[in-house]
Parts: structure tokens; C-alpha cells; sequence
């Protein structure tokens, strides 16, 4: 009797590839529609963060600092999409390496939403920080996202911020 291979749901609807230039609206976009559904609604506070980050998107392809994944159908119709920022990381203890991968922009379209999208994302940014042996990635998770990221093993640490006046133009 021959065996069939079998693949998960997402494998046979999606096909993930990397993210290039010509994504960068694209990026853009998915970012966009982060922030509003994180609560962010004013226009022209939207319009500000799309122009700063097309800038970053562009300079981290660029200087290979950033790199992302496009989840599609097999049709060609976006799903989803998420990066790769290769951060400076400061010198510490037990530490070797000074660039700390951080997960960023996860975002699925709705219609595609619980369907395995951004597991595509999340376990090709695991395999990729593996296979160039990275021993760490991070992220800031919103509360949509974190069952997601549990079921891969991340765990949550702890971060204190202060919010400072808005006096200097840095």
C-alpha cells in the first residue's frame, strides 16, 4: 500500500516566499491595518507612521537588516505577512552575538484570519534565526497575538517603560 504524505491544512492552501522590494506597499499596508486594529484611528497619525516606515522598510531591505515573509493562496491572493528586524543589541554577560532578531508587523487579512497564516510567519522566523544561529528572538505581543505566540514557545518577560514629555525633537 503506498503512503500518501500528508500536510497540514495550512501547507496545502498557502504558499509563504520572501519578502522583496516591490512588497514594500504591501508592508505598508498590513502595518496599517495593525495599528487600526490595535486602536489607532486617526488618519493623520496613520499617514505619518505609513511615510516613516515605507522609509525603514526601504533602508532595512536595503541594508539587509530587515527581512519578511508573504504568505499567499495558491491563487496569488495576499493572506498575510510578517519581518525580521535585525537589531543592534547591546553587549552583556553570556551574550555573543550583538544583533537581536525581533519579530515584528505579524498581520493577517480577515478573511484568511485562525487559518494558520501567521504560524506560516512565526515558524519560518524560528527556523530562520536557527539556521543562522541566532539562540533568541523577540517581540512585543498584542493581545491578539499572544496565544499564538505561547503555542511556539515564547514566554512573556518583563519590560518597565516610562513615558516621557514630548520636549525634544529626537
Amino acid at each position: 500500500m503506498k503512503r500518501k504524505r500528508h500536510e497540514s491544512k495550512s501547507r496545502q492552501r498557502f504558499i509563504r516566499r520572501d519578502a522583496v522590494t516591490r512588497d514594500v506597499d504591501l508592508l505598508v499596508r498590513h502595518r496599517r491595518e495593525m495599528w487600526k486594529d490595535l486602536g489607532v484611528r486617526k488618519k493623520l497619525v496613520l499617514d505619518k507612521a505609513d511615510r516613516a516606515y515605507r522609509k525603514w522598510v526601504k533602508s532595512g531591505f536595503k541594508n539587509r537588516s530587515l527581512l519578511g515573509w508573504i504568505v499567499e493562496t495558491k491563487q496569488g491572493v495576499v493572506a498575510g505577512s510578517g519581518c525580521i528586524w535585525l537589531r543592534p543589541a547591546q553587549p552583556r554577560p553570556n551574550v555573543k552575538v550583538q544583533i537581536q532578531p525581533y519579530l515584528l508587523s505579524i498581520y493577517t487579512e480577515p478573511p484568511f484570519r485562525r487559518k494558520g497564516v501567521a504560524s506560516q510567519v512565526v515558524k519560518e522566523a524560528i527556523k530562520w534565526c536557527r539556521r543562522n544561529g541566532y539562540s533568541r528572538l523577540a517581540l512585543h505581543a498584542s493581545r491578539y497575538g499572544r496565544g499564538l505566540y505561547r503555542k511556539y514557545g515564547f514566554t512573556r518577560s518583563w519590560e518597565m517603560r516610562l513615558r516621557l514629555e514630548r520636549t525634544a525633537q529626537h
